[in-house]
């Protein structure tokens, strides 16, 4: 082996040490400009995405659903929202992820990447623990056990993280030079609630309507993320292999669109 082939793990690992400094370095600029230490400072990470949970879930507390009887309303919806809000939240931010964080960009090491994702890290970590508070309370309360195939439910986690990592990165790109488009980024995301599944099962949603509805990928994440946390939920409806083939794409154009915007953006 030669010195430059042995090096280049070395390289490797050095530039991902040095990216994940990075990203860990933006992620704390995230947190105290976007909560700041009054009020109740950083547990606004959890508690703006916790009020909504709740607020959904007692709204929805009289629902039904047909799976089993441990898919009871009230754990159906907080896993159905949180899920979804965790997509919601990357998203909606990801329209001002350049232009609050542009000036960033001078120095060599941050790129347009390590903002997106950190900003992405930040929404993702504040719906888990979201999650986590109300399914401890409603298993203190008797109402829900404990995830049956925890598994899954971290699989369901990961492509929701990503199938929203692939959109924020086209859209954080986009949006810096657009505002026709930054403003349709809020009425997309609430356009999608009712085609994410989140409030109802897939297999009550008759043909052809349900075929139709299974091209969107936030179905298959729900399905998975029901399957991990209920013992009677299955997978008829869930295809993870797909979700991953569009979250592929997705990435791909959201880094072939960051690259192309990246001297735009660099010298403005």
């Amino acid at each position: 082996m030669t010195p430059a082939a042995r090096s280049r793990p070395a390289s490797f690992a050095a530039a991902l040490a040095t990216q994940m400094r990075v990203i860990g370095a933006l992620l704390l600029r995230e947190l105290h400009t976007r909560y700041g230490r009054e009020n109740i400072g950083y547990l606004w990470l959890i508690g703006e995405p916790l009020l909504l949970a709740s607020v959904m879930a007692l709204l929805h507390r009289n629902g039904h659903t047909a799976y089993g009887s441990d898919m009871k309303p009230l754990p159906f919806i907080v896993l159905g929202y949180t899920t979804y809000i965790m997509f919601r939240g990357i998203v909606n931010r990801s329209d001002s992820a350049l232009s609050s964080n542009a000036p960033l960009l001078y120095h060599r090491m941050v790129t347009i990447f390590d903002i997106v994702v950190a900003r992405a890290l930040l929404e993702a970590a504040g719906t888990v623990l979201a999650y986590i508070v109300l399914m401890t309370l409603l298993w203190s309360l008797g109402v829900v056990a404990p995830p049956v195939r925890p598994l899954y439910l971290y699989a369901a986690d990961a492509l929701m993280f990503w199938y929203a990592l692939g959109h924020s990165m086209i859209i954080a790109a986009i949006t810096f030079h657009n505002r026709t488009v930054e403003r349709l980024v809020h009425p997309y995301s609430y356009f999608m609630i009712p085609l994410s599944a989140a409030f109802f099962q897939v297999s009550l949603v008759p043909e052809p309507y349900r075929s139709w509805l299974m091209w969107v990928p936030l179905p298959h994440i729900m399905e998975l993320a029901r399957y991990g946390q209920f013992r009677s939920a299955n997978l008829d409806y869930c295809n993870p292999w797909y979700v991953v083939a569009v979250c592929t794409v997705l990435t791909w154009v959201g880094l072939v669109t960051m690259r192309l915007w990246r001297n735009k953006i660099h010298l403005n």
